[in-house]
């Protein structure tokens, strides 16, 4: 494993704890190993170094006595600010973006992962070659500030604005195949598995998969970013149909390239009929739910049914306290390597999809068998009954077949 030295970026409100591991984990992820920490609070951003002149020296010591090559930043720096630091240091410098960005291209496995990691690096890079650019387009005319260098830039950033052009389109006719997928799905209750990464999703997806459904498990690790693709699966809840969508997971401090360019999952969230939000209850719950909230503020939440869903209670040392988390929500706290708790969440599922049926009964015409097998395939039928011209059917139905059907309801 590639030794590292972590630098940890603080405000005066930080974690530092939690800093520290969070950015240790990523290294971890994407292969390296934190052989010292160094940690800064940072009340005003240094323009050259982001941190002080002081720290890089005590960073240098360190390097020198490691005999470390590469630093590691929790926040993102800009060009000139990497260029300085790994000119006045003399190691390999990587920020918090380029780390992410790196776990992503190992994770990427799909077309529209690679893709979306390929656009996201693009649009990471221009903005630097555009200062480089903008720093020589303002040199004074002459001798020595004109030639192939300049040319060089310019052509760079012209064939980084015309690759990213081209993936965007790319993206978009994939997402218009995903829009057909999804209108496929219309008459299926769709719930999307949401939350901070390594929470426990693709755990929970494939527990659900083994215990009510027969299609093929999705990749789950104890890593971040395990999985960097959204998967659905469908699942038969005693004749309630469902699809569950495994979604990538947030993380805080996430690049506006990021965001854009990657969390495209947030598309399959505003999809979703209800959302289970999976908290890891073992580990900074505050942190988890301050970035989810954040990551779904640009969603309308209104009409979808959540439920909160509190993983890893069996590393939990206070549950009590874990307990009065969410409290006007729905929730329930689980571990998802236990069968019993995944049936619980399951219950808790249908319970809190079947709040919003209603009991009817309706008259199916014989020559409406296709009709008739839908319902019977589809819900539990409370009661059969027949007469001269079809059958009579008495269950609870969910309101958007309430609407489709509502011909065939005895009022």
């Amino acid at each position: 494993m590639q030794e590292v030295i972590q630098v940890n970026v603080l405000a005066k409100d930080d974690d530092e704890e939690i800093k520290i591991y969070e950015l240790e984990s990523l290294i971890n992820t994407a292969g390296g190993k934190s052989v010292a920490f160094v940690s800064q609070v940072v009340n005003k951003v240094n323009p050259r170094f982001y941190i002080g002149k002081g720290k890089l020296e005590e960073i240098r010591d360190l390097a020198d006595k490691l005999e470390v090559k590469t630093i590691i930043f929790d926040v993102e720096l800009s060009a000139s600010q990497l260029y300085n630091l790994e000119e006045e240091l003399k190691l390999k410098v990587v920020d918090w973006t380029s780390l992410i960005l790196d776990i992503f291209a190992q994770r990427a496995h799909t077309k529209e992962a690679r893709l979306k990691i390929k656009l996201a690096q693009l649009k990471y890079q221009l903005p630097r070659i555009n200062k480089w650019f903008a720093y020589l387009s303002r040199q004074a005319g002459g001798i020595g500030t004109r030639g192939p260098g300049e040319t060089m830039l310019e052509t760079d950033r012209r064939a980084i604005e015309r690759d990213i052009r081209s993936l965007e389109k790319a993206l978009k006719d994939i997402e218009k195949t995903k829009r057909i997928n999804r209108k496929s799905r219309d008459n299926i209750f769709n719930i999307s598995l949401v939350g901070y990464t390594n929470a426990g999703k693709s755990t929970i997806l494939n527990g659900m998969m083994r215990l009510f459904g027969s299609e093929k498990y999705v990749y789950s690790d104890d890593l971040l970013f395990a999985t960097l693709d959204t998967s659905t699966r469908r699942l038969d809840f005693s004749n309630t149909k469902v699809t569950l969508t495994d979604t990538v997971g947030f993380i805080d401090n996430l690049s506006k390239e990021l965001n854009d360019s990657f969390l495209t999952t947030l598309e399959e969230i505003k999809f979703a009929d209800m959302l289970l939000i999976v908290i890891d209850a073992s580990h900074n719950i505050d942190g988890q739910l301050a970035t989810i909230d954040k990551s779904l503020d640009e969603i309308e939440l209104d009409g979808k049914q959540i439920i909160y869903v509190f993983n890893k209670m069996d590393k939990v040392e206070d549950v009590t306290a874990t307990s009065l988390y969410k409290r006007e929500y729905e929730r329930i706290f689980i571990s998802a390597k236990n069968d019993e708790d995944l049936h619980n969440l399951k219950n808790e599922i249908v319970k809190v999809i079947k709040e919003e049926y209603r009991e009817v009964t309706m008259h199916i015409p014989f020559d409406k068998g296709a009709v008739l097998d839908y319902f019977m395939t589809n819900y539990d039928i409370l009661k059969t009954d027949y007469d001269n011209t079809g059958t009579i059917i008495k269950l609870e139905i969910n309101k958007g077949d309430y609407g489709k059907y509502e011909s065939y309801i005895d009022k």
